[in-house]
Parts: C-alpha cells; structure tokens; sequence
C-alpha cells in the first residue's frame, strides 16, 4: 500500500456520499466517564490544536485509506461493516475534551460510549464526472469531519462506479497511526464480506488504545532529570547545539520563516527483487535492510554537504503487547540516531554505524517529546525524520493491489520540516516524502534523494 498526499489520489468519477458517525446519546450524562488518561501524544496534540485555534492557524492533522469493494454497494453490508469497525476499536467511541479548571489549568477529560451505540447518516453529494473536483471535494470533507477537538473526528466516505464502490476512511491523528491505517482495508472489507455471507469475520481481537494509556503513563512517570533515557537525549540535543536534527543542508531561507506548504512525492527505491538482494547484502554484513538504508542516507548527507555525523529522529513503535498489534491508536515514541560518517568510510562501516545508532537509540523513544521539553528546559521541534516501516506482514498485504488500496495524509504547511518514510512492501520498497515547498526545498531534497536512491540501488547490486 502507497502512503501518498492527497493531490496523488487518483479516484474515479462515481456517487459521493458520506456516512458520518453520530449518536443518540447527546446528553452528558449518557456519556460514561472514563478515568483511562489521553496518552502522551493525544495530550500534546490536542494542547497543539487548542493554540493552533487561538491563533487563527488551524490546519488538518488526518490520516486516510481508500480502497475497493467489487460489485454493486451493499448499503445495509457496509452499514454493517462500517458500525462493527467502530465497535472493535473503542478509541472511536472515546471522546476527550480540554476542561479548564478553576487555577486557569487545562486538563484532559475523556468519556467513552459502550459499543452498540453509534449509527451512521448518509448525506448524499451527487455524481461526479470530474475526477479532480471530486477528489477536491473528499479532501473538503475530511478537513471538516476530522477535528480532533469535537467528536466524531472520523468520517467515512463512498464513491459509488457501478461495478465497484470506493471506500474512504477518514479519521484524525489523534486516533491512529501510520500502522493502524494500514489495518482499516482487511478489517472493513472482511466485515462487509462477513454481512454480506452472514458469517464470521474471522478478525483477530484486537485490545483497546484505552487500555494502553494509563500504563504508559505511569512509566513514563518514572522518568526524571537523572535518568538515563533523559541524559540520553540531554546529550543528542547538546550534541546539536540544543536543536533537534535539521535536514543536512537548509531547505529555507532563514530561522523565522513563515509555515510554508509542504510538497512531496513517492519514489520506488527498490522493487521485490532488488529489496531481496539489499537484504542479503546487509546481513551478510551485519545489519539489516533498515540500517543499510539509514547509511546510504548518511553517506549520501556526506558526499553532497561534507558532513562527518548524520542526526535524525526516528519513529518507534510501542506496541510491545500482542494484544496491542491489532489495535486502532497512537503507538508512537520517537528515537535520537547519530552516528559519525567519515570520509574514509565505505559501506559495511557505516551501516554498523547505524545499527548501533539505533540499538543506542531505541530505548530513549520512551520519552515523549512534550516532557523532555520540560525536563531539558525548552521546547524540542522535530525537524528531519527518517521512518521505516515493513509492512509486508500486516493483514491483508497481499491483497493490497486486488482493492487498489491507498494511505492518505492531509496538507502539511511547515517552513522547516523534512519527513522521509520508508516503506517495505511485498512489490519492494518505496520512499514517500515531505519538504517545504521553497525554492531550496524544492531544489535540494529531490537531488539528495535521487543520489540516495542511486546508492541503494548500487549497494543492492553489489557494487
């Protein structure tokens, strides 16, 4: 499955419609309350939103999957199909809202609703013939229905073809991940299938983001000035003149530059067959295809820009329970890589570089990135990511290609951040990426990830 920007969303002309979440249980009282906490990031994010609000700045923060259901809709299966998503996945029926108490202080209150409560309405939007206004015209509702301050902050949309219906599902980050998008194809179409043929759905059980949150904060609460995960990151940041990693060369033109909308794109790095051979190279040395790619990186940074030290963060998941690799939510730590690139360096070497960059740096994702902005005395903005993600073995993956499958993400409009994602599939290994759309974005990130990829490509065939 592709992450792409939703410019790339290619849908064909067909019916809109959406099928918004609602519920009879308006009231507060029907609304149970919930002591489970907002994790970390679900804090951080709504705090965000709040201040991004108060400055007029508001921008979307969603995450979105399109996929196919052959044949004639079944309205009443996917109603079916659409309901029980939302029952299996109880972060959908959890709503947080800021309270400001009585001292000025804002806390997180949440309230959940049992399963067997949410309907859906339709609202039919007419047929569209163009595919361009159509697409405008989903992302207009997915900036809409997907405020994380209000609940629903997911949406569900159709595009009915006549001999295929197209299936979007909306939600804001708030809710999910990268990873959790990627489940929502399976899980909605086994669910239709299964209210189609009246049968099982043969899901896994998947455990509640709910469940999650209270735990992780009470380990994270252990965290203080002295321990070792905060020097750790005490000392990554010193060791960037109190800065987070930035992209090895500016992509803007100056500190306090406005947010500036972000570009992008997607290239293939490697196809089935090439990922194969990567992988055999970087255990025969050592590492693994993540590490190898993170040096190809490191020595492109090098031999463009002269840099001997390649810094960047890298998202690490959480799911660390297998009760948890099923479940809908935010299971998200980010890690500090550095790792030195000497100009004598080849290959080998600075792959083991990275593995050990990263084995260094995996423990230190435990700490959110909110605290250790407290903790080190001033806030921490992440600026250059690195991502990998195998996805191969995610339920459904094989069947991808078959449902014409897609993850989405909203416009970004950021004057500094450069996000890379690396994503192995079973057709090979794309890279989706994120820049400022500035005349030096747009003139340096694509000649350093074309030379990037140039290396990849010649690692994996042994050259």
């Amino acid at each position: 499955m592709k992450f792409i920007d939703m410019w790339d969303l290619d849908v064909r002309p067909g019916q809109l419609t959406t099928w918004r979440p609602k519920t009879d249980s308006l009231r507060t009282a029907d609304w149970i309350p919930d002591g489970r906490p907002a994790s970390y990031l679900q804090e951080a994010h709504l705090h965000g939103a709040l201040r991004s609000a108060a400055e007029g700045r508001r921008g979307p923060s969603w995450l979105a999957t399109t996929f196919e259901l052959p044949g004639p809709l079944d309205l009443d299966a996917l109603r079916a199909a659409l309901l029980g998503w939302v029952d299996r996945h109880e972060t959908l029926r959890s709503r947080l809202r800021p309270v400001v108490d009585g001292a000025g202080v804002t806390r997180i209150d949440r309230a959940t609703l049992p399963s067997g409560e949410i309907d859906l309405v339709r609202d039919d939007f007419g047929t569209f013939a163009d595919s361009g206004a159509l697409r405008a015209r989903i992302e207009n509702v997915l900036d809409e229905d997907t405020d994380p301050l209000v609940w629903p902050s997911f949406v569900f949309l159709t595009v009915e073809h006549g001999d295929s219906t197209t299936v979007c599902v909306g939600l804001d980050h708030l809710n999910a991940d990268g990873y959790s998008v990627l489940l929502i194809a399976y899980e909605v179409v086994q669910l239709y299938r299964a209210a189609l043929e009246e049968s099982d759905p043969g899901l896994t059980p998947a455990g509640s983001y709910l469940d999650f949150t209270g735990p992780e904060r009470e380990a994270v609460d252990l965290l203080h000035d002295g321990h070792h995960v905060v020097r750790g990151w005490r000392e990554f940041v010193a060791e960037g003149g109190g800065r987070l990693p930035e992209f090895p060369t500016p992509v803007t033109d100056g500190p306090d530059r406005p947010a500036t909308a972000q570009n992008g794109g997607l290239d293939w790095l490697l196809d089935a067959a090439q990922a194969r051979a990567l992988d055999v190279v970087c255990k025969q040395e050592g590492g693994d295809l993540f590490s190898g790619i993170l040096a190809c990186l490191a020595m492109t940074a090098r031999n463009r820009y002269g840099q001997e030290r390649f810094r960047t963060l890298v998202p690490v998941h959480t799911r660390a329970q297998r009760r948890y690799l099923r479940s809908l939510g935010w299971y998200v730590g980010i890690a500090p890589v550095s790792l030195p690139v000497h100009a004598e360096d080849g290959f080998a070497q600075v792959m083991k570089e990275a593995g050990e960059a990263l084995r260094i740096a995996r423990p230190l994702a435990d700490a959110p990135l909110g605290l250790l902005g407290e903790l080190l005395g001033h806030p921490l903005e992440p600026r250059f990511m690195v991502s990998y993600m195998d996805a191969r073995w995610v339920p459904g993956a094989r069947r991808w290609a078959d449902w014409n499958a897609r993850a989405l993400r909203s416009r970004r409009f950021d004057a500094h951040e450069v996000y890379l994602w690396v994503v192995r599939s079973h057709e090979g290994v794309y890279l989706s990426f994120r820049f400022p759309d500035s005349e030096l974005g747009r003139t340096v990130v694509p000649a350093y990830l074309e030379e990037a990829r140039r290396l990849v490509r010649l690692v994996a065939a042994g050259l």
